[in-house]
């Protein structure tokens, strides 16, 4: 039987930093609050990515689920992939603009991993594959950005909406590509007994 998200005996846990995702998940009309799970996001000797992306985001949900038991939590990754490189989130500008430099006129995969624990522990999880082909990019273009403060807080730099008009292509999830893919997300909170009312947008509690 579904719990309507009104009770707050079971209300989700997103376990993210994330203002985007804070928005996206908003956008189903699911009562949430934010907790966020420090754990080593390090990558393991020869791990190929799409395992990395599934054992980050399975970890940041059972973090904070081992935390608050019988409680429905929400947790996602989405690095950048160039190549079989990830490219992590920036930490300085100059980090930033090596990672855009890098992503210039490439076919770049935004793998996300979404991962839900419900409140008897059971963990339901997926993975959507999206990619984006960016155009190249002038030096004047990139100092731009780097200098809006937009590339902050987002896995290489790329995943701010205001970027989309240097999206050649763009195939996949756009709600995934800024962080949480909308269906996928919305049939696991589901199938974890969460009540989706997308025509009741919400913030975090």
């Amino acid at each position: 039987m579904a719990h309507s998200m009104k009770t707050p005996a079971a209300p989700v846990i997103l376990a993210s930093r994330s203002p985007r995702r804070r928005e996206l998940l908003g956008k189903l009309g699911v009562a949430f609050e934010v907790m966020s799970a420090d754990i080593d996001e390090s990558e393991l000797k020869n791990e190929a990515p799409l395992a990395y992306v599934r054992r980050v985001a399975r970890g940041k949900a059972q973090a904070i689920a081992a935390k608050n038991p019988g409680r429905v939590v929400l947790a996602a990754d989405t690095p950048v992939l160039v190549g079989r490189r990830i490219i992590q989130t920036p930490e300085t500008v100059e980090e930033a603009r090596a990672m855009l430099r890098m992503q210039s006129n490439r076919r770049v995969h935004v793998p996300t991993a979404v991962v839900v624990v419900d409140t008897k522990g059971v963990v339901r999880e997926t993975v959507v594959a999206s990619y984006i082909k960016i155009k190249p990019l002038s030096d004047a273009e990139i100092e731009s950005y780097l200098a809006s403060g937009e590339w902050k807080g987002t896995s290489g730099a790329i995943k701010g909406e205001v970027l989309e008009h240097w999206f050649l292509q763009m195939h996949g999830s756009r709600s995934g590509i800024l962080g949480l893919p909308l269906y996928e997300t919305a049939k696991l909170l589901q199938a974890s007994g969460v009540e989706i009312q997308p025509f009741q947008k919400r913030e975090a509690v």
